[in-house]
């Protein structure tokens, strides 16, 4: 435990500086990538659901139209 707060109440030099449109686009890229597998999942999920099930589901039904 000594160990833990010591090393993080250690002053480390980073010689880095993350202007503030910089943090903007890494959130902007974190933010997108996780919307971006969401919308992947709920493309496919009624087709693996149909697939496992072997019911055709009402979003099935939509594409045949």
């Amino acid at each position: 435990m000594k160990l833990f707060l010591l090393l993080l109440f250690m002053p480390i030099v980073a010689h880095a500086y993350i202007d503030p449109g910089s943090g903007s686009a890494i959130m902007t890229a974190i933010i997108g990538a996780i919307v971006a597998i969401g919308v992947t999942i709920k493309t496919y999920w009624y087709k693996l659901k149909s697939f496992f099930t072997g019911k055709k589901t009402s979003f099935d039904e939509d594409e045949e139209e």
